[in-house]
């Protein structure tokens, strides 16, 4: 992912990008469960070009953050990308992709890294349960949506 897109400035889109929708079932304030409980509440911000999460955590290693990321189609990997910010100075870069079947995943980095997120959202859409793995470990997840 480029960290910016000067160089397409003429080519810029005045409408946000069609596989955006795909992450709207996220819209609203989630709890989540399991060995990173908190709150996130996503929004579409920014002229629709953005889907934001704004966060806050408590890390398996019991470590409490809060934090903001921005996720948008990107050209040059032809994926849906974020920036993750966090109050620790954490500036991480994630691959979102929602399935046709409702399975969402987040590599932590690029699409296919071994670190990542699988999940399912619930037929009704207040469920996201799912498992954060990696080679050694990982931990599961259930997010309830609570608001919006």
């Amino acid at each position: 992912m480029a960290d910016n897109n000067n160089g397409r400035v003429a080519e810029l889109p005045l409408t946000p990008h069609p596989e955006l929708e795909r992450l709207e079932p996220l819209l609203g304030t989630w709890k989540n469960e399991g060995a990173a409980p908190g709150t996130s509440t996503y929004r579409i911000g920014l002229g629709g070009h953005y889907l934001i999460q704004e966060f806050e955590t408590t890390t398996p290693r019991g470590r409490t953050l809060s934090g903001i990321e921005y996720v948008t189609w990107d050209e040059d990997t032809q994926s849906l990308r974020s920036h993750l910010m966090a109050d620790d100075g954490t500036n991480f870069t994630y691959t979102y992709q929602v399935d046709d079947d409702g399975t969402h995943w987040r590599w932590f980095g690029e699409k296919g890294a071994a670190n990542f997120f699988k999940g399912k959202l619930s037929e009704d859409g207040k469920t996201l349960a799912g498992r954060w793995q990696w080679p050694g470990g990982g931990f599961d997840v259930t997010s309830r949506k609570i608001g919006g």
